[in-house]
């Protein structure tokens, strides 16, 4: 009822408004050859044969979306897609700024570790097995140096043929050298593959960990990837199947807030399959893919680690606005207190309009301790 009495106003000056131009048309209708135009009536649902006439409203919406030929109000294209153009101006766009203080948080490393059969192979003078043990828990390992300031944890996986997987894990915590030392000692390769059934229990182990800061998965394995169903897949189509068993749990991981980082302990892995769980791991694309490693020796195998090790902190810092490309060149961006160059290889770049990236020296510089991001621009065009 209350539309209704709110409409029927608007009805009655439309009958009104209709009648008086249907007489004015009648009015002002020049006279035909043969005499009189016939007069018309037009009762506004254009049934009496005069022509329709353009009201105020129709006017204003041609003139505000551009179809008007002239006057002030006229579009162009130039205003629909440039944001610093028009009546405004370069004020009529905002730039984003950015001010990200990283206080110092101790990170968690669960480390998931194939232990099948293949581990047992050449790796450059000794075993593969051999090789991840000296990197992780050897005099110069990267848990024996960093475990005062990285919480390690240790899952062993492979299909012994009694269960599957067939997993050992320990949770993460500080000071792990000793235990993961242990641990490793205690068993040895054997068995198949089942990557994705594995990581699955890696990622519900951390999840259940209640401390504060980063996790991550370092997955470490030297072939593709099997299922408990289907220990042997064969053609393509059952491989298919295994890899994305493995796939999906690193997504899944993913979802849930931890990232995964990949090595290839020696080249059997298909890049492919590599590049798609990197991608997994960090949330990224083919257009811009994740890095993943493939060490062929123990040195190899420490670099990848170490490179794990130091990208620990994302380099990726979301903006509160979009940064046009146009316009980041007029940003000023910080690192430290100290200036880094745009599109500069220890710098800074869009990631998109959204994401500001350091990279280089400059991600590096952010990795420990406090650290401060900054970026003011001008918003100048360039």
């Amino acid at each position: 009822m209350r539309r209704r009495l709110q409409r029927a106003p608007l009805q009655r000056a439309r009958s009104v408004w209709f009648l008086r131009a249907s007489f004015a048309a009648w009015a002002t209708t020049p006279l035909l050859a043969g005499g009189c135009a016939k007069p018309c009536f037009d009762d506004g649902l254009d049934q009496g044969g005069c022509p329709a006439a353009e009201t105020a409203a129709d006017t204003t919406a041609a003139e505000a979306s551009g179809t008007a030929s002239s006057g002030p109000n006229t579009a162009t294209a130039t205003d629909a897609t440039d944001p610093t153009a028009g009546t405004g101006g370069a004020d009529a766009y905002t730039c984003p700024e950015l001010d990200e203080v990283l206080l110092p948080q101790t990170p968690t490393f669960q480390l998931v570790v194939d232990r099948s059969g293949s581990m047992d192979e050449d790796f450059g003078g000794t075993s593969r097995w051999e090789s991840m043990v000296d990197t992780l828990v050897g005099g110069q390992g990267v848990v024996t140096e960093l475990q005062s300031e990285i919480r390690f944890g240790l899952t062993l996986y492979s299909n012994d043929g009694m269960s599957c997987p067939s997993v050992d894990s320990l949770a993460p915590q500080l000071d792990a050298a000793d235990e993961i030392t242990t641990a490793l000692g205690a068993t040895g390769p054997a068995g198949d593959t089942p990557t994705g059934e594995s990581l699955e229990i890696a990622t519900a182990l951390v999840l259940d960990d209640e401390w504060e800061g980063e996790k991550v998965l370092v997955l470490a394995t030297d072939g593709e990837p099997d299922t408990c169903a289907v220990p042997e897949p064969m053609g393509d189509a059952q491989i298919a199947e295994a890899r994305g068993v493995a796939v999906d749990a690193v997504t899944a991981a993913y979802d849930a807030g931890i990232r995964t980082f990949v090595i290839s302990v020696g080249p059997e892995l298909a890049e492919e399959h590599l590049q798609a769980l990197a991608n997994a791991g960090a949330g990224a694309t083919d257009a811009d893919p994740a890095p993943f490693w493939v060490a062929d020796d123990t040195a190899a195998l420490v670099a990848a680690f170490d490179a794990i090790v130091a990208g620990i902190r994302p380099c990726d810092f979301d903006l509160s606005m979009p940064l046009l490309a146009e316009v980041a060149p007029s940003c000023a961006v910080t690192v430290n207190d100290s200036p880094v160059g745009y599109q500069d290889a220890d710098g800074w770049e869009l990631q998109d309009e959204d994401t500001l990236r350091l990279v280089g020296t400059a991600c590096e510089a952010i990795q420990y301790g406090v650290a401060v991001v900054a970026m003011t621009c001008t918003c100048e065009a360039q």
